[in-house]
């Protein structure tokens, strides 16, 4: 009976030239997108690539010269902190995933890389995240746009009449005919026009495969987990055609009732909530960021009693000799310290408010499973706010380490030789995993409800 049904629907779908355009057009969209994320992930890895290939020649450059170095009492430049940054270069890279291709997320809005040197900020733009379609609509096109978006559309135009037009058109007594029942004969068409709207799906898996399995970093694992959720999300959309057509209303409004709920899911809803989120965490205000460099400005013009103040309190042990140590390197120091000690306080700050966002919108995704699907794709994709807050935290860390080690060497020593220099801290990517299944959890758990109720409907029915 199934194949009989699908074979139907197949002589049907050969028929359609518009159907089939329509499939050919989706798919080519697809093939765009995946174009698009290929785009953003190559302009990165070259950036990438070429700022660590800079990095490990001037770390070579500055080594060389340590070889040549016969200290004395005298310190040369080459061993001053601000000396050694200037020729070391040093850049921080974020681990770039090949998955970024298929969800660019906000690896197009925050860089990859990021100044190593202890007296560079980090600030180089907010932490604003595409939360809702209209962020998202005026961002790149990636897979992820296509399977959220543009999927449903497709879905909803094969189905809308998928009743309604057989009636409509008066074959549908001869299609009952070779039924055991209405119900049986609908979830078979069914199913087979949601295998159809998957064509352009399917496509995306194989040519997406074809494109990552070769790059650095492919995860077989990560790409099954991000081909998983975007099949998962396909089954949700399904259930939900599923429902609107128990209703048995005439394919006008069956087409208003399905584009009613792609409307409500994907733009109404996300929208009001991302309004009421910036509303309860505003962000940081530019204001701060530059008050901040006006701080940072501020501070080199301290007197020098405050700066020994300051440092002492971090450096008590040092207070006894105090006299030995040289007091233009204590008020260097310390002003870099005030410096950092600002920046780390403003940027958890930023963080905090951030992640305070991002709990609130989880919450929500009860009522916004569109938006768990997309945070899942940008986590296993490595582009979401959430990892770009560990790595600009790593960061932090490392340049206060460096800031210490420089600093600390030079002023607790007659000078900072090559041995120092090949100690110097080392950038430590952050290891924490994030897990992405909470998120999927209001989608998994409203998909198999809606099951389950139709599940009972069609029990109803047959008594």
């Amino acid at each position: 009976m199934l194949q009989t049904i699908f074979t139907y629907e197949w002589k049907q779908l050969l028929r359609s030239k518009g159907l089939i355009v329509a499939l050919l057009i989706f798919t080519a969209i697809g093939f765009f997108c995946l174009e698009q994320g290929s785009t953003v992930y190559q302009y990165q890895r070259i950036s990438v690539d070429s700022a660590m290939a800079k990095k490990i020649r001037s770390y070579d450059f500055v080594k060389n010269i340590f070889d040549t170095i016969k200290h004395s009492n005298i310190r040369t430049s080459i061993e001053t902190p601000y000396i050694l940054e200037r020729r070391l270069q040093d850049v921080v890279a974020k681990n770039i995933s090949p998955l970024s291709v298929l969800s660019i997320g906000q690896g197009d809005i925050y860089t990859p890389l990021i100044s190593g040197h202890f007296n560079n900020e980090i600030f180089k733009n907010n932490f604003t995240e595409f939360k809702n379609p209209e962020q998202l609509l005026a961002g790149n096109l990636d897979a992820s746009f296509f399977i959220v978006f543009l999927f449903p559309l497709l879905l909803l135009a094969l189905t809308y009449n998928l009743q309604s037009a057989d009636k409509e058109l008066g074959i549908d007594s001869l299609l009952y005919t070779q039924a055991a029942s209405v119900d049986v004969l609908f979830r078979q068409r069914l199913l087979f026009r949601w295998l159809i709207a998957l064509l352009p799906m399917f496509f995306l898996t194989f040519l997406s495969f074809w494109l990552l399995y070769s790059l650095p970093g492919f995860s077989y694992l990560s790409f099954l987990q991000w081909w998983g959720v975007a099949f998962l999300y396909a089954l949700f959309w399904l259930v939900v055609v599923a429902l609107v057509h128990r209703l048995k209303l005439n394919s006008l409004i069956n087409a208003i009732s399905l584009a009613g709920v792609w409307v409500l899911l994907l733009i109404a809803i996300p929208g009001l909530l991302n309004t009421w989120f910036n509303f309860q965490n505003s962000a940081t205000n530019k204001t701060e960021i530059a008050e901040f460099r006006d701080y940072s400005a501020k501070i080199w013009d301290q007197s020098s009693e405050n700066k020994r103040k300051y440092f002492f309190a971090n450096y008590p042990q040092l207070l006894k000799g105090s006299a030995k140590v040289d007091s233009n390197l204590i008020d260097v120091f310390s002003s870099a310290l005030q410096i950092l000690d600002k920046e780390k306080e403003l940027h958890n700050v930023i963080a905090n408010n951030a992640s305070a966002q991002m709990n609130a919108e989880e919450k929500s995704f009860w009522i916004n499973p569109a938006g768990g699907v997309m945070r899942s794709f940008a986590i296993i994709g490595n582009t979401g706010l959430e990892q770009q807050i560990q790595f600009e935290k790593s960061v932090m860390k490392y340049r206060e380490e460096k800031l210490h080690y420089f600093f600390e060497n030079i002023l607790l020593q007659a000078n900072f030789t090559k041995k120092d220099f090949e100690k110097i801290p080392k950038y430590i990517e952050p290891n924490k995993e994030l897990k992405f299944g909470k998120y999927l959890l209001p989608l998994s758990l409203l998909t198999l409800i809606a099951i389950f109720l139709s599940i009972i409907k069609i029990k109803n029915n047959n008594q």
